[in-house]
């Protein structure tokens, strides 16, 4: 069972900025629940780098990993890759999956959008930049929050607190994703039942648990300490990949190790094997403001009294991002991300076979979490409390 993960293939742009930024918030908050979604917040900065030129352009396209020749290149290579992002209007099954990322640059009255700028973003990216009055901060605030809120069907509330605008606020960049699925195979209502999760820190707490045995991909990941799981959803190539460390404390030691791993190389380990596998129900939300993190990752000038937007704007005036914010919530339950009750058949012809080993997952300590599919990360996170 044991693989040996090749760590010469480091992962490359939306990956590397993906765990860079994860590593960033993890270490700086270990103790906490995190949810965050890499590919929204680098679709979301790489639409300020299309307003961006100069040194400031320069750090969004090397921090980000962007690739292409020119502005129009990045734009659409970047929209090839969301294009997968408007699955509710395709799908049309209300019971079906839904992905969607809202991605928004709202800029302060008094400075003049540029039309070739916003033909550009409103080609790849639905319209991207918007003027709001920052002055009158509560309407403004109120204006981003519902935005944000009908993005994310009523998920994300509250994103901007009306103190954080104001008169001397001249651009925001906001950014929320909003994903539901079932699983391929639901755990049994009648198998949940309260069981011990040892906290971050040692603490025992009784969480709901959920109980299944079926075939998953599964593997075990000597170098990091560590075995690994893949749930997947039901009608999309997404899947949910938990690493979880041997040890009971052993997160911070498995998630310095990540940064330099490419999760698709992990998921390339995995092989179908029957799985006993125990993860607590949880649900949290997770708000940080990222500017600390990303000036870590190299991108300063774009919150710097020097940042250089000039082609976001008609008139060169100077103009900087006052804030990235961004809000992940997860929820993860017997159904899936969300409760929506559809049950899933399964006809297992493998569960036939007689003597098959059953490999043990038990959740039941701080754990590693990835929502992704073959190209993008769209969520990253860790459970260290319950």
């Amino acid at each position: 069972m044991a693989n040996t993960l090749n760590y010469s293939k480091s992962p490359a742009g939306e990956a590397q900025f993906a765990l860079k930024l994860f590593g960033q918030l993890a270490k700086s908050e270990s103790g906490r629940n995190i949810v965050l979604s890499p590919s929204s917040i680098r679709t979301g900065l790489a639409i300020a780098y299309l307003g961006a030129e100069g040194s400031t352009a320069d750090e969004l396209k090397l921090g980000l990993g962007l690739e292409g020749a020119g502005k129009n290149d990045v734009a659409e290579k970047l929209a090839q890759l969301l294009a997968k992002g408007q699955w509710e209007k395709a799908s049309g099954d209300e019971g079906g999956p839904k992905l969607k990322y809202a991605n928004r640059i709202f800029v302060g009255q008094r400075f003049q959008l540029a039309q070739a700028y916003q033909d550009l973003v409103s080609k790849n990216f639905a319209a991207a930049a918007e003027n709001v009055n920052f002055t009158q901060s509560a309407d403004a605030a109120k204006r981003i929050n519902s935005w944000v809120e009908e993005q994310t069907h009523q998920q994300i509330k509250d994103l901007i607190d009306p103190a954080s605008v104001d008169a001397d606020t001249s651009a925001v960049l906001v950014n929320a994703i909003y994903f539901k699925a079932d699983w391929q195979s639901s755990f049994p209502d009648y198998a949940t039942y309260a069981s011990d999760f040892v906290n971050h820190g040692g603490r025992k707490v009784s969480v709901d648990t959920m109980f299944q045995e079926d075939f998953f991909r599964f593997g075990e990941l000597p170098e990091l300490k560590a075995k690994a799981l893949e749930l997947t959803y039901a009608g999309t190539d997404i899947v949910f990949l938990i690493i979880l460390p041997q040890e009971e404390q052993g997160l911070a030691f498995l998630e310095e190790k990540l940064v330099g791993v490419d999760l698709s190389e992990i998921s390339s380990q995995l092989s179908r094997r029957k799985v006993r596998v125990q993860l607590p129900k949880f649900k949290f939300e997770f708000d940080v403001p990222l500017q600390a993190a990303l000036e870590e990752l190299g991108i300063r000038k774009l919150f710097s009294p020097e940042a250089n937007l000039s082609s976001l704007l008609r008139e060169s005036e100077p103009l900087r991002i006052s804030e990235v914010k961004h809000k992940a919530i997860i929820e993860v339950n017997e159904k899936g991300t969300t409760a929506s009750g559809a049950t899933f058949v399964q006809v297992a012809v493998e569960s036939l076979l007689i003597g098959e080993e059953v490999f043990e997952f038990s959740a039941d300590h701080p754990f590693f979490f990835a929502i992704r599919d073959a190209q993008n990360t769209l969520f990253l996170g860790h459970v260290s409390q319950l």
